[in-house]
Formats: C-alpha cells, structure tokens, sequence
C-alpha cells in the first residue's frame, strides 16, 4: 500500500479523536460556566439514579442525604426519612418494618456505633429478615462524617453460589459430578481396611435409550431426575450418589462390607425397576445393572477400582437379569481392548456340586422376584424331647413352587442366594415370618431358623433381628439360630461379636449339623451355644455306631450342652438315641417338614394341648421317595448346603 493511500485512511480517524477531545472540552465548561444551581440538580440526578442505596451522616450521626435505591433495599418509604434523622431513629424505624427479626435496636446501634467511631473505612454484609444480603460499603469523612452505600447481592451471590455448586455437581440432577465424586471415593479408599473395607457400585440404566429415543430427550431428562431422587432416598447421609453422565450413575458405600454393598445393590435395583410417571410425557420402565467392587479386596485406587466395578457392570449388563454383580478374580481378563467372554462355570448337577453358572443366574433372578412377590413359604419341622416325647422346637425350611419350574429343590435356591446375594433378604423374610407365625402360637413353643455362614458376616444382622423380634412381639427365648460349622470356622472378631450380641438378646445358638464337615470337638470349647445337633450321618449302619455317638455325646454334655440328633427314620434309632441320652430328636420318624395348617391340627397350636409323637409312626403321612439312590442323592446334597 502507497503512503498516500495510508494517509487518506488515517486522517478520519485523526477527526474522530478531535471530534471527542471537543465534546469533553465543552461538557467541562458547561459544568464550569452553568447557572447557579445546575450542578446541584445535576448531583441530585445522579444520586438519585445511582444502582446503589446511599446515605450521608454528619459528625453528631446525623442523615444529610439519602436516595430512592436506599429506600427501595430496606423498604423504608422516603416520607418517613428526613434531614437531620439520627441514626438510632433511622436504624428503630427499619427495625419496625421487620428488616431485623428477633434483634434489638440498641444492640444494632451499639455494635454499628463502635464500627463508625473506629473512623476507619470498610465492607461488611447484612441479611435482612426477608433473606435478602446486603453489602454496606463505609467511608469516613474528613468534617467527621461518613458516608455509606449500600447494595443488595442476594442474586449475585446466588449466581456464584450455582456456579460454585455446578463445578461439583451435575446440573440436571443436582448429584456429585465426577469431580467430587472422585475426591469422596479417593478419601473412602484412604479410610478402608480389611476389617472396615468401604464399596463402589456403578449403576447403568437398562431401556433408557427406548425412552429418549420414544418419548423425547425431555422425557429423558425428567426421567433422570427421578431416578436420581430415588437414588438419594435409599443411600445414608454419609454416601456418595453421583451422575458420571448420560445415564451412568455411581455410589461410594464407605465402612460397608460385600454382603452389605450386594444388599444395598439389591435395593437399588428394586426401587429403580418398574414404572415411572412422566407426567405429560406419559410414562416409562426401565431396570438397572449394577457392578460392585470393594476396596481395599479389589483395589487400592479410586481408578482401579472405578475399572473393576465396571468389569463386574459389565457382567450384570450381559446377564440382563437386574441382578448386581459382585467383582472376583475371575473377571480379571474382563476389558482392555476388546471384551472378553464372562467365564463359565462348567454345567454339573447341583447334587453333585452345581449347576451352570448361567441357569444359577436365571435362578437368582427368579428368586428375587419371587422374594419381592411372596412367592415363597415355610415349612416347619418338629423337634421332639426325647424322655417326655413332647414337641419343643419348629424348626422353620423355606420352600419354593413356580409354575414353569415345579417345585424348587432348596439346595438349589439357596446357593443361588449365596452366590448373587439374596441370602440376607430371604433370611430376614423367614425370620420376620417365623416370628410372626410363633407368636400366635398358644403353645410356647421356639421356632428355630437356619443362618448361612454369610448372614454372620452381616453388620446388620443383629439389627434385623432385633428389630423383628420388636415388630412381631417374640420374645426373644423362643427364638433359636441354628449355625453351620461354616460360621464357626470363622473365628473373625466381628462374627465372635455378633454371636455374642445374640446370645445377650436371650436368644438360642445351635450347632447344626454337627461332624459333617471341618468342626471338631475343639470347637466345643470357645464356641457358646446352647445346643449341638449331631448330623443324621452318624446314625448309618456300622461297625462302632453306638461307640462313636455315645462318645459324642457325653462329650458335648460334659462341656454343659444339650444334644440334639437329625435323621430320625426307624424305631431303632430313636430307641438307640434314647439309650445313649440324647435330648433332643429330629426326623421323619416322628415328622415331616409340613405347612402351618397341618401344624395346627397336629400339634395343637391353636388349643395350647401339646401332642407327643406318635409311637413308632410320623404324625404325617410320608410322601417322600422311597428310592435308596435319590434318598442317598438327596441327603448329601442336603447336608453340604445346610437344608432339611
């Protein structure tokens, strides 16, 4: 470009700027040259259209000036201020209108006076009694004056308030984003220990691309936000919800162990399946998948542990049953590039030591749905005293028909209990409704329930049970526990604990199944319960039957317990027990697993008339099989997994 060129585009510029200088000249000496008067009025125009209210004291605390903005902020009518209003009169005046609920004027005055006669300047902020925040702004004069100005921030601050909120939270449904939820999951890993290990669930919701892609990314927004209320109710006060994005949400579960992490995912799953009202949108179903991981067992870091719950979401996902999925070791192989097939466990019979794992999966999802619609029931089996031939204890067995599966071997349901974390469901259901049925009972007879080894890792056991004996008005002797040799091989302090929290309710322990497995007399010495139940093998044709029970026995009586013996079939064995000094006796013999209905006639429950057993014959008629191989079949499998 040719500088002549360049000068021709300069010189307007040039005119503007002298154009400007001109304007500022002239509005200077118009202030300097005005009329008397002018530059007062001009004064009071602008502060009366300042944003801010203003009020101006002289040296005695005097008000010389005060604006329309001031009195709007304090909703004081500019006809009850006036010129030469002290400051006490002023600041009653507000506290009259309500500005200073539940305050004295004389405590306000003194404690502004103190700040003025500092004759320093400064910034200090007020709420008023609507909620309203006020920033006053203080400047001293030099006659000894001053002057304030006065500013109302409710809104400012509730916009740094949001955006403050909104760095650490989800802007739709309010929860922890992933930035706060990765400080609380970094802080409950640095907290956990084998003994106090805290638990990550990660939630994806299962249809809820259906619902956006039906009814509307609305719809899908509404829905979110209801699902994260739901989320808020179940979780306590000191866990983490958090929305990670789209519809992927995530709980830190601090000081919790597996069994509670599976519990809480089981209630999260129920509580989010099902219908949701939309409102105008209509409405919608959704389920959810959950995979659970614990530190420090599964990880040492908040990523890695992020990365195996999602191995164990990704199986739950795969299932399609909305049953949480707990991380092991089997899914390390899980993820990385590309996904690898969930591991199989190899189909067997469940007698033989179990099922495919797949069919266990369809059978736990079964079964959850049958504990969440009462498809299940008890049966009750009677033990008998063996001198008076009374009955004294109904021992409580869960039973379970479908339609489409017949009825359900409890070998089978409660392993699939155990494996996907039902147990502690369906052993409160049978709790609260052994209970319950006991306490109508006119005979004080006890009703005995079966625990898994799992129930006694439970935290909350000793609460469920508590609660329940509450609920249905059991006293707490009528209720005994039986425990498997599996709950106390675990000498861990928290179960030794909860054991003897039981025992303080006045509640019963028995050792059920006695020399099946890995217990021995040892155990006889640390363990208190109250009642030891030798396991129906021991009544087998052999060489030194009598010998090998008559030892036991007057062992287990010598350390102050009474005996108990199961398997009961023939005269001879009850004939052979009674001999040898056994208690308590259990078997077909003298009863079958029956319903409650049976129960009543048979025992008399209703009459309070108790019935002895009958002389060398069940009181109910048999229906089991007669064939020796599926007898056989079905007593080992009984005695592994702890089932009448």
């Amino acid at each position: 470009m040719s500088r002549r060129a360049g000068d021709r585009q300069s010189a307007p510029n040039a005119g503007r700027r002298f154009a400007q200088a001109l304007a500022a000249i002239r509005y200077d000496l118009s202030w300097r040259f005005a009329r008397p008067g002018a530059f007062r009025q001009r004064f009071e125009q602008a502060i009366a259209n300042m944003p801010q209210g203003i009020c101006l004291y002289d040296a005695q605390d005097r008000l010389q000036l005060v604006n329309e903005q001031f009195c709007r902020i304090y909703n004081q009518p500019m006809s009850r201020l006036h010129t030469g209003m002290t400051l006490y009169d002023v600041l009653a005046d507000s506290c009259a209108i309500g500005n200073y609920p539940g305050r004295d004027v004389d405590e306000i005055y003194l404690a502004r006076k103190r700040f003025i006669d500092r004759r320093e300047k400064g910034t200090f902020l007020q709420q008023l009694g609507d909620g309203r925040l006020i920033a006053i702004y203080h400047q001293p004069l030099r006659n000894g004056g001053w002057v304030c100005t006065y500013e109302d921030i409710t809104e400012r601050r509730k916009a740094e308030a949001r955006i403050e909120f909104l760095a650490h939270h989800d802007g739709l449904t309010e929860l922890p984003n992933r930035v706060l939820f990765t400080e609380r999951l970094e802080e409950a890993i640095s907290h956990a220990s084998a003994s106090n290990p805290c638990a990550l669930l990660c939630l994806d919701l299962d249809g809820f691309k259906n619902v956006n892609d039906r009814l509307g990314h609305a719809a899908g927004d509404f829905l979110l936000k209801t699902v994260a209320q739901r989320l808020r109710d179940c979780v306590r006060s000191d866990d983490t919800c958090a929305r990670l994005g789209g519809d992927e949400f995530a709980i830190v579960l601090p000081d919790v162990s597996p069994t509670e992490a599976l519990r809480m995912g089981h209630q999260i799953t129920s509580v989010l399946r099902g219908a949701y009202d939309l409102g105008t949108f209509g409405s919608a179903e959704i389920g959810t998948s959950i995979g659970i991981a614990c530190a420090p067992d599964h990880a040492a870091s908040g990523d890695q542990l992020l990365l195996v719950a999602d191995k164990a979401l990704y199986i739950s996902k795969k299932a399609k049953l909305g049953i949480p999925a707990l991380f092991d070791k089997g899914l390390e192989n899980i993820g990385g590039g590309t996904v690898a097939e969930a591991p199989q466990v190899p189909e067997q019979s469940l007698v033989d030591g179990g099922r495919g794992y797949d069919d266990l999966r369809l059978l736990a999802s079964d079964l959850a749905e049958a504990l969440r619609d009462g498809g299940l029931r008890l049966h009750y089996q009677p033990i008998y005293e063996s001198a008076s031939g009374r009955p004294v204890v109904l021992e409580a067995l869960a039973r379970w028909n479908t339609p489409r599966r017949g009825d359900i071997s409890p070998v089978e349901f409660v392993r699939a209990a155990e494996e996907f974390g039902l147990i502690g469901q369906m052993t409160e259901w049978v709790l609260s409704s052994a209970c319950r049925e006991a306490s109508r009972w006119k005979l004080p007879l006890q009703v005995s329930v079966n625990l898994s080894p799992l129930n006694l890792r439970d935290a909350s056991l000793v609460p469920t049970v508590q609660r329940i004996l509450k609920e249905t008005g059991l006293s707490p002797s009528r209720l005994v526990l039986e425990l498997t040799e599996g709950s106390i091989i675990d000498r861990s302090e928290d179960v030794a604990s909860r054991l003897r929290a039981l025992r303080a309710l006045g509640i019963e322990l028995w050792l059920d199944d006695f020399g099946s497995g890995y217990a021995n007399l040892e155990y006889l010495q640390h363990l208190a319960c109250d009642v030891v139940k030798i396991d129906r093998s021991f009544l087998a044709r052999y060489e030194k039957r009598r010998e090998l029970l008559g030892g036991i026995i007057s062992l287990v009586k010598a350390c102050g317990l009474r005996v108990a013996v199961e398997g009961v079939e023939t005269i001879e064995h009850r004939e052979l027990l009674s001999e040898l000094g056994c208690d308590l006796l259990q078997g077909f013999l003298l009863a079958r697993p029956q319903p409650v209905e049976q129960l009543r006639s048979s025992l008399g429950l209703d009459h309070g008339r108790e019935l002895p057993f009958h002389e060398g014959a069940s009181i109910v008629p048999t229906t089991a099989t007669n064939d020796p191989d599926k007898l056989r079949a079905s007593r080992a499998a009984s005695r592994r997994f702890h089932i009448k």
